[in-house]
């Protein structure tokens, strides 16, 4: 993940107005309680963090760009109260990109199960989809050993990035948990994937073959169609480059949306070394999100962590 604080909306579900409007009286602040879990060295190769909140499509009615302003003016005022210092893009703050983002697994979601989630990024300019598409595979498990154990080697193709970083959401209570989450993200051509076999992935990764799957095996896509705005950015802990976005999916191109989220994050850090930071990320969190838009959270928010992905798969969060 780019040094950004990224927000998305996502559509879901609904709760009652200030139901996640407090912090809870947390023994200890979420980073602590992950460097205590995983201390030095195992999470030196976890360079960001991103937080995020799930909101409830009944409450942002109209088009995207009418639920995009109606979230971006109460972020902006909120942070003014609360002592966060916000710019906004000097030009079309709210200017939409659009993508559809494709998630494949078998039927019974057995890479899942084995601890990788596929997708496939299709950006579009000018309404023209691009040439190539952005292939991310993840290690996915809750425990953060695992997951940055996981090797993810990427062959055939030029460039390769691959990160960690920390995924932060709702835990029961309006408190804050979090997991880790490794991938690797590289460019291919859509026709270079064939038939969308197992196969077919695991000759970018080979490893994807170990998994005791039939290589002929079809995977099957789950596709959401994005519309995305990166309106400004906010100051935190003095880090001045932290941005904003938001998103919402929908089952067409041009439909209504079925999931928002509302995240931010950042990245190019030393996990270990970034107390100040997580801090005020932390603190932005309770502040501006559950004061704010708490009365916008979908129901069960915990269940999910924040994540779009995990409610599109019925993938509840393990704790």
């Amino acid at each position: 993940m780019i040094r950004n604080i990224v927000a998305v909306l996502l559509v879901a579900g609904s709760v009652a107005p200030g139901a996640w409007g407090a912090a809870p009286a947390q023994a200890k602040a979420l980073h602590l309680r992950t460097i205590e879990k995983y201390p030095a060295p195992k999470l030196e190769k976890v360079n960001g963090r991103e937080i995020k909140f799930l909101l409830d499509p009944a409450k942002l009615k109209g088009s995207p760009e009418e639920a995009f302003a109606l979230v971006w003016d109460r972020v902006k005022a909120s942070a003014a109260r609360n002592g966060f210092t916000i710019t906004e893009k000097a030009e079309k703050p709210l200017k939409i990109e659009k993508a559809y983002k494709e998630y494949f697994d078998t039927p019974g979601q057995d890479l899942w199960k084995k601890g990788y989630l596929v997708r496939i990024t299709q950006k579009f300019k000018k309404g023209v989809a691009e040439f190539q598409v952005g292939l991310t595979i993840k290690a996915v498990n809750p425990d953060a050993n695992v997951a940055m154990a996981t090797p993810l080697k990427v062959v055939g193709v030029e460039k390769v990035k691959v990160e960690a970083e920390e995924n932060a959401g709702p835990a029961a209570g309006g408190g804050l948990d979090g997991y880790v989450e490794k991938g690797a993200s590289f460019n291919v051509t859509l026709d270079s994937l064939g038939k969308l076999t197992l196969g077919d992935f695991a000759k970018y990764m080979p490893e994807l073959a170990t998994l005791g799957i039939p290589a002929d095996t079809k995977l099957v896509g789950n596709r959401a169609y994005s519309v995305r705005v990166k309106p400004g950015a906010v100051e935190l802990a003095g880090t001045d480059d932290c941005g904003f976005s938001m998103e919402g999916w929908s089952t067409t191109p041009g439909g209504a949306p079925y999931l928002y989220d509302f995240s931010y994050g950042y990245g190019d850090i030393d996990f270990y070394d970034s107390a100040a930071l997580h801090e005020a990320s932390e603190k932005f969190y309770y502040k501006v999100v559950l004061g704010d838009l708490g009365d916008l959270a979908m129901p069960q928010a915990e269940k999910w962590g924040g994540s779009k992905v995990r409610k599109l798969m019925n993938r509840p969060i393990s704790r």
